[in-house]
């Protein structure tokens, strides 16, 4: 009979948190009036885990799609389409100077 490995697995969180704050009074004979208010913001991003097994502590990050395969296939297409587009405006201005030049016949 085999005993399984114990692993513990501790969370790595980035966490934030932001309050503000703010009062008013209005000051004057025909001004009256008071005010304030306040408000804040607390926010928390997983980035990875710690993995303890047999003794030996690995930290394991959790990778962000949206930093890890869309930036870099939209860097990659507008690589390959962006020459192309270059190249075609070259043709196109080209094409624009030549009919500009050219001599016009009047009858």
């Amino acid at each position: 009979m085999k005993i399984a490995a114990v692993v513990t697995v501790i969370p790595v969180a980035e966490i934030g948190f932001g309050f503000g704050g703010g009062a008013g009074r209005e000051v004057g004979a025909a001004k009256t009036g008071e005010g304030g208010g306040g408000g804040g913001r607390a926010c928390a991003k997983s980035l990875g885990y710690i993995e303890i097994r047999d003794g030996t502590a690995t930290y394991k990050p959790i990778r962000d799609a949206w930093r890890d395969v869309v930036l870099p296939l939209t860097a990659l297409v507008i690589a390959n389409a962006l020459p192309k587009a270059i190249r075609a405006l070259r043709r196109q201005r080209g094409r624009a100077r030549v009919t500009q030049s050219s001599p016009r016949r009047h009858p």
